[in-house]
């Protein structure tokens, strides 16, 4: 049995779907759902208990007030850390022995460089320093049962809201101008800011892995592809049929966000969901379904 926190958000809900088409009994567990974090404190209530025999966790939640810092500053830190810990505890005492943190490629201090697991992180970020902190505090459960940190860089995928590629979508249809900044150390480079994108299939099922094969205490979850700013709306403009229309900051970028996937590919024998193929997939649902308002899952 395997117990899914945040299984409303948008790769809990697939998640679910691949452990289930897998066989895999699981618990689901989402904000506005009773025994879920409370929307308002971010925390779970002092009571929570996990069933017995439960064999793994795993740990999606994600405060929706990322964005409002330092204001909401302490609904991040509850949700992302403490609400993390409390189901740590939950899952040791239910007798788990795996549990995985969904942390963030955020975490790592700002580089052009690409990041490995033991590149510095950054602790003057709110939303990097409470999955720091979560990270931080989760290890000293590694007496107990296997902890796993997945850091995550660039997922993407039909349904997904509110994130960089629906963004950029809405930007194309709408003809609003993306904003691109320079690499203060390649004046050639004005493509904006370079990410590792991974498809939302290929996240998850990683994901799956992770509870049935030894893993690595930490994990960057990426794809090999490394594809600007420009280079992505090119690639939305072209197959939705519109130009996007640019504009170079004249203040540079401070940072890419390129993973190191070298553990992971050690460790996982991946099929990549090439971007070609992946960006064509999450077209087809549509940019109207894409771009419209959803409820937010923590």
């Amino acid at each position: 049995m395997v117990m899914v926190v945040g299984a409303g958000g948008f790769i809990g809900r697939h998640l679910c779907k691949m452990l289930t088409d897998r066989g895999v009994a699981i618990m689901a567990c989402s904000s506005g759902t009773p025994g879920g974090i409370d929307l308002d404190s971010g925390l779970f209530s002092t009571e929570v208990r996990f069933s017995k025999g439960l064999d793994a966790v795993y740990f999606l939640a994600q405060s929706p007030r990322y964005h409002q810092t330092p204001q909401q500053s302490a609904h991040l830190l509850a949700v992302n850390c403490v609400a993390a810990v409390q189901a740590a505890e939950a899952a040791r005492q239910a007798g788990a022995t795996r549990f995985i943190y969904a942390s963030t490629g955020n975490v790592y201090a700002p580089s052009f460089e690409p990041l490995h697991e033991a590149s510095p992180l950054r602790r003057d970020d709110w939303y990097a320093l409470s999955k720091i902190h979560a990270e931080e505090g989760l290890s000293l459960y590694r007496n107990s049962m296997s902890v796993t940190v997945a850091r995550i860089f660039g997922v993407y995928g039909p349904g997904q809201t509110d994130k960089l590629i629906p963004n950029l979508m809405h930007s194309i249809q709408s003809g609003a101008a993306i904003r691109l900044a320079p690499n203060p150390a390649d004046e050639k480079d004005n493509g904006g800011l370079r990410i590792s994108l991974c498809y939302i299939d290929d996240v998850v099922d990683i994901f799956c892995r992770l509870i049935t094969t030894k893993s690595p205490d930490v994990i960057n979850i990426a794809g090999p592809e490394t594809l600007s700013i420009r280079d992505i709306a090119m690639a939305v403009g072209q197959r939705i049929g519109k130009t996007p229309c640019f504009d170079i900051t004249p203040r540079p970028r401070e940072f890419d966000l390129i993973a190191d996937i070298t553990r992971l590919m050690e460790g996982f024998r991946v099929d990549f969901t090439p971007f070609v193929d992946g960006i064509s997939r999450t077209l087809n649902v549509g940019l109207n379904r894409i771009c419209q308002s959803h409820i937010l899952y923590i």
